[in-house]
């Protein structure tokens, strides 16, 4: 059944590519660019050391994540970055073998926050122990990625997962690693007067805390991109690049159309220049995710946005 699983997946990156989405075979067949080619003087950086969010291809990594990580790799990415730092024991020597960096893992939000009563399931875990695993997998960016709605439902929430996200940022600091605060949509949603997002500006440190910048998210919650980037062009060491269809303002996850993403290149985002714009400002890894709204699949989404950079 292993092996039946594992011949799925894998042929379901190369049929598609008999379609013209996907090239496991000699010989690229490509699609047509929605956005005319970049010359090369305006050359997209981070090609050579592109990676992507595992989150997009979750459903495939819970199937099977060798072939799927194998798949990644014969489409050009050259890391990943995973969903949680109890993963980079069993992940990482197989994304070695591969030629797959892993630089980057989000980890388990309520070693900080506190709230495990949100997700009574979930074995409890120490930010020590998360810093840990992130060590001994050579990981060297951990990334605090969500707050849920009950833990955020005022300014004095927001200032206290603050404190505690700097308190963290030190502690994981001290341990050899960088923790970075990767933000949704929510961050524009008003509260007490205020949004998270200005909060986070005025009270996050960035010297022990930087920003993995979600594009995608931002520009969902009605903010201009390029704008948001240059807002924190002195502490974003992470991106994500994310399109969008166009879909109206949203601030809550929630609220949101299920056809909102899509494939980089065919949606509203100029990434190229977003990836530009963040090379300048030293962004050290740039990530594509793509959270649904796969066409046909997520490896098939997945392998028409990195033909997309490359075009």
């Amino acid at each position: 059944m292993v092996q039946s699983r594992r011949s799925f997946i894998y042929r379901s990156v190369c049929v598609t590519a008999s379609l013209g989405l996907l090239g496991c075979a000699a010989g690229e067949q490509g699609k047509s660019s929605p956005v005319t080619a970049m010359s090369e003087s305006n050359t997209i950086p981070y090609l050579d050391t592109l990676g992507i969010q595992l989150y997009t291809v979750r459903e495939q990594m819970a199937e099977d994540p060798a072939t799927t990580l194998r798949a990644l790799a014969d489409l050009g990415y050259r890391q990943v970055e995973l969903m949680d730092t109890r993963d980079i024991a069993r992940l990482k020597p197989i994304c070695d073998e591969l030629g797959l960096s892993v630089n980057s893992s989000f980890m388990q939000w309520t070693a900080i926050t506190g709230r495990w009563d949100l997700v009574p399931d979930t074995p409890p875990i120490t930010t020590d122990e998360v810093f840990e695993q992130a060590n001994a997998g050579g990981v060297s960016h951990v990334v605090f990625g969500y707050l849920r709605p009950e833990e955020r439902t005022s300014a004095d929430d927001w200032k206290r997962h603050i404190e505690g996200i700097n308190e963290a940022g030190l502690t994981a600091r001290k341990a050899g690693l960088s923790l970075a605060y990767h933000n949704h949509n929510f961050e524009w949603e008003p509260v007490d007067g205020t949004i998270g997002w200005e909060l986070l500006l005025a009270e996050l440190d960035g010297s022990l805390v930087p920003f993995e910048l979600d594009l995608g998210w931002a520009s969902l919650a009605g903010q201009d991109p390029a704008s948001v980037l240059e807002q924190v062009s002195d502490r974003v060491r992470l991106l994500h690049v994310k399109d969008l269809n166009d879909v109206p303002q949203h601030v809550t996850i929630a609220s949101m159309p299920s056809a909102t993403f899509t494939e980089l290149g065919t949606g509203r985002l100029d990434i190229p220049q977003l990836m530009r714009m963040g090379k300048e400002y030293g962004v050290e890894h740039c990530f594509y995710e793509q959270d649904h709204n796969w066409h046909p699949d997520a490896l098939g989404s997945a392998r028409s946005s990195i033909e997309f950079l490359r075009s």
